[in-house]
């Protein structure tokens, strides 16, 4: 997985359309905010929102936050446009709604250049039978569950259970993992419920995952909470920290801590719990 410099535990989604929302979403705490020129604007706001791409932007990333942009399908309408504004627009990132196919990405991919990488959003059937594929393509660096249009993918009932999507969930985080990018999980979309969200997060934040959509800004500091590492895995990771790096200055690559054999991979997960 690419390392970075900030964690990427929550990525809050604001509609392109809404000037109030946006000028306060900077001040929100999320790790990533995502302007959305898809599901969030009606399509009769949408020319509007995405002459304004640069001017949000900015007002975005005021607070320090990674901001990225989702356009519309590139296949469907304002798709091309809205790729076309995004290369000249100063974005951390593209998210690429829908991705199914390689070709469409390779699209994408030209039209932007070498302006922004690409995250796609595994939410349909042929999106999670490719993922494995689409993960490995140039430009990808990071792959978003979207549970909802997965379930209207599949003709499935929509609920607020998870356990129906949990094949799909770790299809995209193996694949994430296996092309070295990241990867983020679903949104919990009763957004008063955050007991129900801080379950959620924390289950995926013990499966692997670097973070999880948010919809509202109430569930910032629950998702931060859950990705975080307890008190007692902090503990753990500081002592395995200590004695890893003496052991390493004494030239030995293997030691016991309370009965468990520690090698470098406990270092580096150690390292990676006390990033976050």
């Amino acid at each position: 997985m690419k390392e970075t410099l900030r964690p990427h535990r929550s990525l809050l989604y604001v509609p392109a359309s809404s000037e109030r929302m946006i000028a306060k979403a900077a001040a929100r705490g999320a790790d990533v905010l995502v302007l959305d020129l898809e599901d969030g604007v009606h399509p009769s706001h949408k020319e509007a929102a995405r002459e304004r791409l640069q001017e949000s932007r900015a007002a975005l990333g005021a607070g320090g936050a990674v901001v990225a942009l989702r356009t519309n399908p590139p296949e469907g309408p304002g798709g091309q446009a809205d790729l076309e504004a995004a290369a000249t627009a100063g974005f951390d990132a593209v998210l690429l709604p829908k991705a199914e196919s390689g070709e469409v990405v390779r699209v994408a991919r030209d039209v932007l250049g070498r302006a922004a990488p690409l995250w796609l959003m595994i939410e349909t059937a042929p999106g999670a039978r490719n993922v494995f594929d689409l993960a490995r393509l140039p430009g990808v660096e990071g792959l978003v569950f979207g549970s909802a249009d997965y379930r209207l993918s599949l003709g499935a009932r929509m609920r607020q259970g998870e356990s129906e999507l949990d094949f799909v969930r770790q299809r995209i985080l193996l694949a994430a993992r296996a092309a070295g990018i990241h990867g983020w999980d679903a949104p919990w979309f009763a957004f008063r419920d955050l007991e129900g969200l801080r379950g959620s997060a924390r289950r995926a934040a013990e499966a692997g995952f670097d973070g999880k959509s948010a919809v509202h800004p109430a569930q910032i500091p629950v998702i931060h909470e859950a990705f975080a590492p307890t008190p007692e895995e902090r503990a753990w990771a500081e002592r395995v920290v200590r004695v890893m790096e003496d052991a390493g200055a004494r030239g030995v690559a293997v030691v016991e801590l309370d009965g468990e054999l520690l090698e470098e991979l406990h270092l580096r997960q150690a390292r990676r719990l006390l990033a976050r």
